[in-house]
């Protein structure tokens, strides 16, 4: 069979076209396949000086400023000063109007109530008459002298039977006489002497609450109570007491310990003057007996001179109570009469320092630049009130800014900065005194102050540097191309590899470690060349061992 020579033209057509298009496919495979590759930048290693600074700017602060303020209310007549001028203590600031404040009205008012008020209790301090009780004394004095006679009298008339004689009944009498006279006196002093215990309890207590209410304020602590104990109760020791308020409680539970053994002494003498009492009695009445018993004329008149003795007894007590009240009364009188003169010698003082002439002048205290000027001619201020404030220069100067948590661990307090944009004046030395916590960014952020000295003024807006000297390192990568996993720090190194089609580039992991960094680079250790490049940005994630393309140039 022939083949026609139009078929054989058709196959060798379509073999050339076959040959065409394989041949354009080896040629450009290289190139569509890079296209679906992710695209890097890199950047080769270099070696040279890192500089660890850290840079900062803030606005410089006056760590010492002092306000003035008004001490009356006030008309301000005229203002002398301005923001930004320099003055020296004594300098007049503010010329105040004339008239009176009402500061001084105020504490001439309340002169005037205090006086009023002392002249008042100057009055109820009265000496008290005791003459009535003591006419009521003498008479029932009177009355004993005269009870007595009766008994004597009626003691000579009895007619007993006779087995005693009457001098022995009389000796008898007169020891029971004598006995009654040493109880009484007994009792009297066992009065006064509890009575004294008593005044010694009642002015400790006082004092305790004195006390108490004015805790001494250097060893007094935020346990110590301010509230009274009960009046006459032990009060019990507390924690952190304060020392005057214990010294009181000692003193006070003290006097009660006296107070009880005073009273324990008394019973046992009263009981010794009666027992003393009851014996001479005793014999007495069985000296009557034998001589048939009193008579009733006898037994009225000893009890009419017992009860003359036991009523003269109780006026001369209720006489020695009513002075010893009197005096107490008389001793708070004039301790309220000693409170009001010294609030009126308070008063008195205020008075002469609101109402001086020189006062109508406010003078700076301390020596500085004024810094706000808080009031204008015209305006009415009120005491407290802040007119200006004077910055003083001699207290230093402060600066801060915030860096990151990164940036913070490469400095210590005491680290030097270098001041980059001031171009005039003397030269200015910042030393960071402490790194602390970002308030506005507390979970990123440290915030960085420094004390500043030399020519710089409040409010100066400065830039500053600080951190390690510069230093030269052998391996050096942009901090860009420091990437960190679960195993540390690493870069991705670029390999190529040839083949027939081109260059091939992967992806590699290494491991690095970072010596330090400024602000674009980072010195590092690690299995890196001079020659080698890492990739800094890519436009796809990558991982060690991808294949990528290179960004053009």
């Amino acid at each position: 069979m022939e083949f026609k020579p139009k078929n054989r033209e058709w196959v060798k057509n379509a073999a050339i076209i076959f040959l065409l298009i394989l041949l354009v496919l080896t040629f450009f495979s290289n190139t569509i396949m890079n296209r679906t590759l992710p695209e890097v930048a890199t950047q080769s290693v270099q070696s040279g000086p890192i500089t660890a600074k850290v840079r900062g700017t803030g606005t410089v602060a006056a760590n010492g400023t002092h306000q003035v303020k008004a001490d009356q209310t006030r008309e301000i007549r005229a203002v002398m000063v301005k923001a930004g001028q320099e003055v020296q203590a004594g300098d007049v600031l503010f010329v105040l109007g004339a008239g009176d404040s009402a500061e001084l009205e105020a504490a001439q008012s309340a002169l005037r109530q205090l006086q009023t008020s002392y002249q008042k209790a100057a009055i109820s301090v009265q000496e008290t008459d005791y003459t009535l009780d003591e006419k009521k004394i003498q008479r029932a004095e009177q009355a004993v002298d005269q009870a007595q006679e009766d008994l004597d009298r009626a003691i000579a008339m009895d007619s007993g039977s006779g087995h005693v004689s009457q001098d022995v009944i009389k000796q008898a009498k007169d020891a029971v006489d004598k006995a009654k006279a040493e109880l009484d006196t007994a009792k009297n002093e066992a009065y006064e002497a509890e009575r004294a215990a008593q005044n010694e309890v009642d002015k400790a207590w006082e004092a305790y609450q004195e006390a108490q209410k004015n805790p001494d304020p250097v060893t007094a602590s935020a346990d110590s109570p301010n509230t009274l104990t009960d009046g006459g109760a032990t009060p019990p020791p507390t924690e952190n007491e304060p020392a005057n308020v214990k010294a009181a409680r000692e003193a006070y539970e003290a006097a009660k310990l006296r107070l009880a053994e005073v009273q324990n002494n008394n019973a046992t003498n009263i009981k010794l003057y009666q027992d003393n009492y009851d014996r001479a009695k005793e014999k007495y009445e069985g000296l009557l007996a034998m001589n048939g018993g009193e008579s009733e004329a006898v037994r009225n008149a000893r009890k009419a001179l017992e009860e003359a003795e036991d009523n003269l007894l109780a006026l001369e007590m209720a006489l020695e109570e009513k002075i010893a009240a009197d005096e107490k009364a008389t001793q708070m009188s004039q301790i309220d009469l000693a409170d009001l003169a010294a609030q009126m010698e308070i008063q008195r003082q205020k008075i002469k320092e609101l109402s001086g002439g020189e006062e109508n002048e406010i003078t700076a205290n301390v020596s500085g630049t004024i810094q706000t000027v808080d009031c204008t001619a015209g305006d009415t201020k009120v005491k407290d009130d802040v007119l200006c404030t004077i910055e003083v220069p001699d207290m230093g100067y402060t600066l801060s800014f915030s860096v990151t948590n990164d940036q913070a661990k490469r400095l210590r307090p005491g680290d030097s900065g270098t001041v980059s944009n001031y171009y005039w004046g003397n030269q200015i030395t910042a030393t960071l005194t402490t790194i602390k916590v970002d308030p506005k960014n507390p979970q990123t952020n440290k915030l960085l102050t420094f004390d500043l000295e030399g020519d710089v003024n409040a409010g100066a807006e400065l830039t500053l540097s600080v951190g390690q000297k510069s230093a030269n390192y052998d391996t050096i990568v942009p901090n860009s191309a420091i990437r960190n996993d679960t195993n540390g720090n690493f870069v991705l190194k670029i390999e190529a590899k040839n083949s027939p089609l081109g260059n091939r580039y992967i992806a590699r992991r290494v491991a690095v470690e970072v010596l330090a960094a400024d602000d674009i680079n980072s010195a590092v250790t690690g299995d890196l060349e001079w020659s080698d490049y890492v990739i800094t940005t890519s436009n796809a994630p990558i991982k060690s061992g991808d294949q990528v393309r290179m960004a053009d140039s």
